[in-house]
């Protein structure tokens, strides 16, 4: 039987019982989306909600989540290999228009804290 008119609510819970004495840092900012429209005005803007979280010396932790639009993954491997990250392990999801990226990589020389990463990245990103 199919039911018409529901809506299945997915809510994602990640647990890290390995590390419990990293820290965790958290921003979501406004990112102008381009228009094919020249109006100011008609402009959207995308949420980009961006985690990034150092484990041990060498690696780091990098949750992304956004609108599913523009090639968010492609945009963020983009990014990853313009700031010469090297990735152990990438994951995307793609729930209810809203896309999830996970991605484990090892820490390039001169971004040393989490807040040197989180910049770094959201220059290349927006």
């Amino acid at each position: 039987m199919v039911r018409s008119g529901t809506i299945k609510i997915v809510k994602v819970d990640v647990i890290d019982a390995m590390d419990n004495q990293s820290t965790t840092t958290s921003e979501e900012v406004a990112a102008a989306r381009p228009s094919n429209s020249s109006s100011a005005a008609t402009a959207r803007i995308s949420d980009l909600q961006l985690d990034v979280k150092v484990m041990g010396n060498n690696d780091v932790m990098i949750r992304v989540q956004s609108e599913n639009v523009n090639y968010p993954g492609a945009r963020l491997m983009s990014a990853l290999r313009d700031l010469e990250f090297q990735v152990h392990h990438a994951s995307m999801s793609c729930v209810n228009g809203l896309m999830l990226q996970d991605i484990v990589a090892k820490i390039p020389y001169g971004l040393t804290t989490e807040e040197a990463i989180k910049s770094a990245l959201l220059r290349k990103l927006q």
